[in-house]
C-alpha cells in the first residue's frame, strides 16, 4: 500500500467479538463545534452511526485543527482527511464552476436554493468532472441563508449606497460596488470595531452571524436584501474513502447525504428567523430596525448582479453558460424532491 493510501484516515478495527469491522471516517472542519451548521454535522454522524448498525462512524476534526479552511480540499483528496467542509471561495481555480452557488441570482429560499445546487452537483456531468478533476466526490452542501446589510445608520434604498464604506465579499461585494458603494475587505471577526469606530458603515452579512458577533450593539439597522446564497459551501469525501465502504454503506451515506439538505434547510430557516427576532426585541438593550428593501430596487439590484454573473461567465469558460442555465432551472422548479 502506497503512502498516500496509508495517509487515508479510514481505520478498520476489528471488533472484540470478531463479528464485524468498523470504518472510521476522518472529518475535517474549519469551524467550531457550535450553532446551527456544527448540530447538523453531529446528526448527520449520529444518523450514520445508527443506519449501518455502528459499521461506520465519523470522528471530528474542529477549528482546522487536522487541516485549515484553505487546505481542507487538497487534503481530502490526498487522503489526510476522509471527509471535509469545502469552501468554494477558497478554490476558485478548481471550483470553478461549483462556485455558481455563490452567485446573487433570484435565489433566497434556502430549501429551494440548497436542493438546486445539490440536484447539480450530484446531477450535472460537467460538475462531476471538475470533481474528479480535483481528486475528491461530492456529497451534500450548505448555505450561509440569504445576504443582508447590517448598518450604522439607517439605509432605506439603494441610491443611498452612493459613497458608503460597505465590508463586502465576492460577486456581492462587486455589485455594491458598482452601485457606488466603497468596498472594504476584512474579516467578520474585525467588522465590530470597524462599524463601532465608523471605519465602515455597513456590513455585508447574515442574521445569525450578525448576533453571533454582536454587530447588533454598534449597528443597528438592517437593510433586508434577502440577496441570494452563498452555496459553493460543501461536504466533499475522498474517492477512495468511499470504494471502502461496502455497497449497502455507500447507498446509506449518499441517501442521507440527500436527507442532510433538507435538515440543514430547516435548522437555517429556523436559526436565522430567531436570530432576527431576537435583535428586533432586543438582547441587553440593543436593538435593531429591520428596513425591507423596496420591490423596485429588488428588480434592479437583480439587474446590476447580472454583471458579476457576467464576470463569473467569463471567467468559467464554454460549459459555464450552460451550467447556469441547468442551475437556474432548477431554482425557477423549486428543486427535486428529496430523496
Amino acid at each position: 500500500m502506497g503512502l498516500g493510501k496509508t495517509l487515508l484516515a479510514t481505520a478498520v478495527v476489528l471488533a472484540a467479538s470478531g463479528a464485524h469491522a468498523q470504518t472510521v471516517l476522518r472529518f475535517s472542519d474549519y469551524g467550531p463545534n457550535r450553532g446551527a451548521r456544527a448540530a447538523a454535522l453531529e446528526w448527520f454522524a449520529e444518523e450514520l452511526a445508527t443506519r449501518t448498525d455502528g459499521a461506520v462512524s465519523i470522528e471530528f476534526h474542529w477549528g482546522g485543527s487536522l487541516l485549515g479552511g484553505r487546505d481542507t480540499l487538497g487534503g481530502i483528496a490526498s487522503g489526510v482527511a476522509d471527509i471535509g467542509t469545502v469552501v468554494g471561495f477558497f478554490t476558485p481555480k478548481e471550483l470553478e464552476l461549483y462556485s455558481i452557488g455563490d452567485l446573487p441570482v433570484a435565489n433566497s429560499d434556502i430549501q429551494t436554493g440548497m436542493r438546486a445546487i445539490y440536484d447539480l452537483s450530484t446531477q450535472d456531468d460537467r460538475l462531476t468532472a471538475e470533481f474528479d478533476a480535483a481528486g475528491v466526490r461530492y456529497l451534500t452542501n450548505y448555505t450561509t441563508g440569504p445576504v443582508e446589510l447590517i448598518c450604522r445608520s439607517e439605509i432605506t434604498t439603494l441610491d443611498e449606497f452612493q459613497g458608503l464604506k460597505i465590508r463586502a465579499s465576492g460577486p456581492y461585494g462587486d455589485t455594491l460596488k458598482r452601485l457606488g458603494a466603497e468596498i472594504v475587505t476584512m474579516s467578520q471577526a474585525d467588522v465590530y470595531q470597524a462599524l463601532d469606530s465608523g471605519l465602515i458603515d455597513c456590513n455585508q452579512n447574515y442574521y445569525y452571524s450578525m448576533r453571533a458577533y454582536r454587530q447588533y450593539e454598534v449597528a443597528p439597522y438592517v437593510l433586508e436584501l434577502n440577496w441570494g446564497q452563498n452555496m459553493s459551501f460543501g461536504i466533499f469525501m475522498n474517492p477512495a474513502s468511499f470504494d471502502m465502504l461496502d455497497a449497502s454503506q455507500q447507498e446509506i451515506l449518499t441517501t442521507l447525504a440527500s436527507e442532510f439538505v433538507d435538515y440543514v434547510a430547516d435548522a437555517m430557516t429556523a436559526e436565522i428567523d430567531d436570530a432576527k427576532e431576537a435583535m428586533v426585541a432586543g438582547i441587553d438593550g440593543s436593538s435593531i430596525t429591520v428596513t425591507p428593501l423596496p420591490e423596485e430596487d429588488r428588480a434592479r439590484l437583480l439587474e446590476v448582479s447580472q454583471e458579476a454573473i457576467s464576470d463569473w461567465l467569463n471567467r468559467a469558460g464554454d460549459p459555464a453558460a450552460e451550467v447556469l442555465d441547468a442551475y437556474q432551472a432548477l431554482l425557477a422548479a423549486g428543486g427535486s424532491e428529496g430523496q
